[in-house]
């Protein structure tokens, strides 16, 4: 900050708007000894206890002060020029103060955008090829094909666009399966209820995307033999049931995150008597189990498995109120112990309970065990299954091997971050746009062109928001097919417009076939992507050859302009243009694109690519 320069002289700050205000704010009453502007008619008014001044009234003792120009871009050259003329100088430009500050807070925050590039970066390095497919490992002290957490990495990697990889996968999965249904542990020794639902999940997420025939006889064969385990009271019956006598460290409880892929098929497949035996289940385990279920006395990953499965099982009164219980655990720092009566932390366990509070509403202890579970990360990419959390603590879960399905459940964890934080966020979504912005002029201009090519117009916004685009892009162009995708429901929930269709969807997980629009466009979107290429990639797979993809976001030149998230990142053009050319064969950039009255500021700039 200039604090050290000023020595005895107050600020005077140039600009009793918007900028002056954030600028008095930022500086602290105190340190101001008025505003100065060229409008006459503010002399004398009062701002926040601190008086305005006219320009011509004091212009010979601004000598005397440290000058802020506090103004929007268009008129600072002015401003400068007659500070110049008076002879004015030092002073500083408040939107360039505010760049420095934010630039200071980007390089002191932690690098979570590291933490996901090294863990996808783990993943690439952990997967084995196999003769049928591929496969993530058990462990790093165990480098063999793990077929129930390959299974449930399978929804994970289409989330984050990695569906070729999710889909070799689903290969080798089946490739294993055995006759009467079921998949066996790493080493092929005994067959589970746990591993098979697993697997289940999985493989219905691939079938989401490769709607094989195969795939859909191997999901049904899983699912009747996981029904088959369940008994006339509820209750599954484990292959081996003496692994129960290990209380704390194993309960029959974790069965319950193995009823949602039955449910599933039975809802997608018309077999309404899977859904009775998911229900009689529930009921069991719910009736039986209900102290085990709301009081912590499990490892944190296991138990987190009752709480996900709550969740995703609608039994989301019961998963709150569990949560709130195993709140009491947590420490100021974010962390929760492995178990009840320990101190050392499970790395997947934290994970696990961060997706869960976040699915629940409880944002703030989610961001607290999900930053903490990040800082553990090591310098591979991966985690350990447990790390001391006090000198000479010894613990006992995979304390010196990576486990592949930490990066799993951190991926997870991430994505309901990103989803519970949009959901809240939602009453601050603008709903409209002038028709005079350029940003929306650039999409409307790409999508009159696409329509001179003939065929189906559709056009797809990611990351929609409240369709604010897409509600002027109907009116514009009447005979084009308009579609909507965001993570959020909670924003996508206000469909003022009948004649657009609404998905649930992310920019890196985009729910629709491939080569579907002649369009596909995000404004102010991809900076929150996270994978910035999976997300293009994503793109040019809906977009037909030689359609469009357009992105509408900020430029790297002017950060510091506003504040920026943890997650979010602006584009340096050239970077982003060499990433869609890898899909793309050609890329043209619009520099300094106009917004919202504001011209030239250097803010947005637009990429246009054509799909190869």
């Amino acid at each position: 900050m200039i604090q050290e320069n000023l020595k005895n002289k107050k600020y005077v700050i140039f600009g009793a708007g918007d900028y002056g205000k954030k600028a008095l704010e930022m500086l602290g009453r105190e340190n101001v000894a008025f505003f100065v502007d060229n409008d006459k008619n503010k002399d004398g008014s009062i701002i926040n206890g601190v008086e305005v001044k006219f320009f011509q009234k004091v212009s010979k003792n601004l000598k005397e002060y440290w000058v802020i120009i506090a103004v929007a871009y268009k008129y600072i050259e002015d401003i400068k020029a007659q500070l110049q003329d008076i002879g004015v100088s030092p002073y500083d430009i408040f939107v360039e103060m505010l760049q420095r500050e934010t630039k200071k807070k980007i390089e002191s925050r932690p690098d979570y955008l590291g933490v996901y590039k090294k863990a996808i970066s783990w993943i690439e390095a952990n997967t084995i090829v196999e003769k049928t497919g591929k496969s993530i490992i058990n462990n790093t002290n165990c480098l063999k094909g793990y077929p129930e957490v390959t299974g449930y990495y399978i929804p994970t990697l289409i989330r984050w666009g990695y569906r070729e990889l999710a889909i070799d996968y689903a290969k080798w999965l089946m490739s294993i399966q055995h006759d009467d249904g079921s998949w066996y542990d790493t080493f092929d020794q005994m067959p589970y209820v746990f591993d098979t639902a697993q697997i289940l999940k999985g493989l219905l997420a691939a079938y989401s995307i490769w709607p094989d025939e195969n795939v859909k006889n191997s999901i049904i064969k899983g699912a009747m033999w996981l029904v088959g385990n369940i008994q006339n009271d509820g209750r599954f019956k484990a292959a081996d049931e003496s692994i129960w006598k290990m209380p704390k460290a194993y309960s029959e409880l974790i069965h319950l995150y193995c009823l949602s892929p039955i449910r599933e098929v039975g809802i997608h497949f018309s077999k309404p008597e899977l859904l009775e035996m998911v229900d009689l289940s529930i009921d069991y385990y719910k009736q039986n189990h209900m102290e085990e279920i709301l009081h912590f006395d499990l490892l944190s990953h296991f138990y987190a498995y009752v709480m996900e499965a709550l969740v995703d099982l609608g039994e989301l009164e019961l998963a709150k109120a569990a949560m709130n219980n195993i709140g009491n655990f947590q420490t100021e720092d974010g962390a929760v112990p492995g178990y009840n009566d320990v101190h050392w932390v499970c790395s997947t366990g934290l994970f696990q309970l961060a997706l869960t509070w976040f699915r629940v509403g409880d944002i703030e202890r989610g961001n607290k065990a999900f930053s903490y579970a990040c800082r553990l990360q090591n310098e591979s990419g991966g985690w350990y299954g447990s790390y001391p959390s006090v000198e000479d603590e010894s613990n006992d879960y995979f304390a010196a091997s990576e486990i592949s399905w930490a990066v799993k459940y951190f991926l997870d964890a991430l994505y309901y971050k990103n989803k519970a934080e949009f959901d809240i966020s939602a009453p601050k979504f603008m709903t409209s746009i002038d028709k005079d912005d350029e940003r929306y002029k650039i999409v409307l201009q790409n999508a009159k062109e696409v329509c001179l090519l003939g065929g189906d117009i559709k056009i797809l916004d990611i990351g929609c928001g409240k369709g604010r685009y897409l509600k002027n892009l109907i009116d514009d162009l009447p005979d084009s097919q308009c579609y909507g995708v965001d993570i959020s429901k909670n924003v996508i929930a206000e469909k003022t417009n009948q004649n657009i269709v609404w998905e649930e969807g992310s920019l890196t997980h985009i729910p629709f076939r491939d080569n579907n629009f002649a369009m596909a466009y995000t404004c102010e979107a991809l900076e929150h992507a996270v994978d910035i290429k999976s997300a293009i990639r994503e793109m040019a797979r809906v977009v037909r050859p030689d359609g469009r993809i357009v992105i509408v976001d900020k430029n790297i030149a002017a950060l510091g302009t506003l504040e920026i998230c943890e997650w979010e990142q602006w584009f340096d053009e050239n970077e982003l243009a060499a990433i869609m050319s890898e899909f793309c064969s050609e890329v043209n950039i619009v520099h300094d694109v106009n917004y919202e009255g504001y011209f030239k500021e250097g803010l947005f700039s637009a990429w246009i690519g054509k799909v190869k």
